[in-house]
């Protein structure tokens, strides 16, 4: 696709309402799901280095299209519900992975890869549509306990998605923050420099940034309206 003045133009704008808003140590994740990667090299001339993926098949075609035309200082994030048959791959394409939550995939993943653990904010959700993976908050300090042993200083904290179940209100979301919050302190103790607390997407991120958050994934307040899924 060719690379459009108006688009870049349409992100840059985007980007500068975004960055105004945002603290300067906070740290941006763009998430480019269904995007297609003409938009990641724009967002890379624009001064973007981190993009996340939910499904590593389009993680890997967006790899192997920018070859060549971005640098080698961008840094792939991958918060997708992580599958053992695709962990091979992962460990392949993504410097970063958000969303470990089993113990049947911690000695699958290559211990080189950055590690968040995914913590569940969302339990009123649980055996319905749109569940939200994670490990329930009280299991999380003893996974995590577990995730640094293998991984070290690899191990970088904690990411969570805010409660989104129907009649959900600002202030569940925001509790659903502060325990994230207090699951990091936990883990400080045995994982003093485990400090990531990835929070926050485009409907949410002032709420999480405000209980705490380092890390915010956005992608709709970037890219504009999300493409349908194929």
């Amino acid at each position: 696709m060719k690379l459009t003045k108006a688009r870049k133009v349409e992100l840059s704008e985007n980007l500068l309402q975004v960055r105004a808003e945002i603290p300067d140590h906070l740290s941006l994740i763009v998430v480019t799901k269904t995007f297609p990667a003409s938009d990641v090299e724009l967002l890379y001339q624009l001064g973007e280095r981190d993009f996340a993926e939910n499904r590593v098949q389009e993680l890997i075609a967006k790899r192997r299209e920018l070859e060549g035309k971005i640098g080698s200082d961008v840094r792939w994030h991958f918060q997708g519900q992580i599958q053992s048959n695709k962990i091979q791959i992962i460990n392949q394409h993504a410097d970063v992975i958000h969303s470990l939550d089993a113990d049947r995939h911690l000695e699958k993943i290559d211990d080189s890869r950055q590690i968040l653990i995914q913590v569940n904010l969302d339990q009123e959700s649980e055996g319905a549509d749109g569940a939200r993976a994670g490990i329930v908050p009280e299991q999380s300090s003893a996974f995590a306990e577990r995730v640094f042993a293998k991984f070290g200083e690899n191990f970088k904290g904690v990411m969570g998605v805010s409660p989104h179940h129907p009649g959900v209100t600002i202030e569940q979301k925001r509790q659903g923050f502060i325990k994230l919050r207090q699951v990091s302190e936990e883990i400080h103790s045995f994982a003093p420099k485990a400090r990531w607390i990835s929070a926050g997407m485009s409907d949410d991120y002032r709420i999480a940034i405000a209980e705490g958050a380092t890390h915010i994934r956005l992608g709709s307040s970037i890219l504009g309206v999300r493409a349908p899924k194929n």
